[in-house]
């Protein structure tokens, strides 16, 4: 596993061939997205705030969200979910995975809209990719998405989700593009309880970069 660096969030935002995927932890509140310059991928309620180029919403209510709420670009859902859309242009399947889905972790139906949007960022091509607002950690035990309390969204004194399939779906599309490049931002503020996953050590093309907000 690369170095954890410690950066100004001004040194990533030089590069368009760079895709940025957006998660919805509640890390990434200080970035102003506006600033990224390369394609964007995002998920469900990012839509609110953000345009990202691409809209990755497994739960069919949140593309019916994104349609009420004018979101015009391409949405990628679920392919249990597609046929519903059909008669729409921007309602896209999700791209499958590459590998046997025997343990449940592995399955393309137990992977959420954030991971499907970096596969997505993936099989697109993109040979440096750079993740924000991917939390993976409560700081106090509980929910912990940037957008709780709100519609289609668990309340802010929900649990907070256990990471145990994160870490892995994660380290699996590490190892599935050794070639890619990935930085995953870390915004440095107290509390944020950020530990790497014992798992992800030897992946060699990850990079942990604290962000200087």
């Amino acid at each position: 596993m690369g170095m954890h660096r410690r950066q100004s969030l001004g040194c990533f935002w030089y590069n368009r061939m760079t895709a940025y995927v957006i998660g919805n932890g509640e890390s990434r509140a200080g970035i102003d997205l506006a600033e990224l310059e390369g394609e964007t991928y995002g998920s469900n309620a990012l839509h609110r705030d953000f345009h990202p180029d691409n809209l990755i919403c497994c739960d069919k209510r949140m593309v019916h969200e994104a349609l009420d709420g004018e979101y015009l670009g391409p949405i990628y859902t679920r392919p249990d979910w597609v046929d519903e859309f059909s008669h729409l242009m921007n309602v896209h399947e999700l791209p499958a995975f590459t590998w046997p889905e025997t343990e449940k972790w592995e399955q393309h139906f137990q992977c959420g809209s954030g991971l499907h949007s970096v596969w997505l960022a993936l099989t697109d091509g993109h040979e440096r990719i750079s993740l924000l607002g991917f939390d993976l950690f409560s700081t106090d035990g509980l929910h912990n998405n940037i957008y709780k309390d709100t519609n289609n969204y668990e309340s802010s004194d929900y649990s907070a989700v256990d990471p145990s399939h994160w870490i892995p779906q994660f380290e699996r599309m590490f190892k599935t593009y050794p070639d890619v490049h990935f930085d995953y931002l870390v915004p440095d503020f107290p509390g944020l309880g950020w530990r790497t996953p014992k798992q992800w050590h030897t992946c060699k093309n990850i990079h942990l970069n604290t962000i200087v907000l």
